[in-house]
């Protein structure tokens, strides 16, 4: 899941209902017809919250939102306007480090944020 975000909104949505659900179907995995992977991931009140951070309140940003606050390891994220990082650098105040590769220090911050 956490590599849909490069995805646009048709895309997703055919990997959802065309691929995915008929993957599970034919593994004989339980599965909620009708299942709805941003209502499984995050609900109304979830929602709101990312939307009063400032995350758009688009779906395919709610369902980056969703992905990006249930990962436990890091997702991709592809954000042209960004949205996504705006919103995340609020979120995350405190608790995020922001480098660029043209930085002097960028490989001893990346390797503290890991370790």
């Amino acid at each position: 899941v956490s590599y849909v975000g490069a995805f646009d909104k048709d895309l997703r949505e055919e990997l959802w209902m065309n691929q995915w659900s008929a993957d599970i179907k034919s593994r004989n995995i339980p599965m909620t017809e009708g299942s709805d992977p941003l209502q499984v991931l995050s609900d109304d009140g979830r929602n709101s919250k990312m939307v009063s951070e400032g995350l758009p309140s688009d779906r395919v940003s709610l369902e980056n939102g969703a992905v990006l606050t249930n990962c436990k390891r890091w997702p991709l994220l592809i954000d042209p306007q960004a949205q996504a990082i705006k919103w995340l650098k609020k979120k995350e105040e405190g608790n995020l480090d922001i480098i660029q590769l043209t930085q002097k220090n960028w490989l001893k911050v990346l390797e503290n944020a890991i370790t």
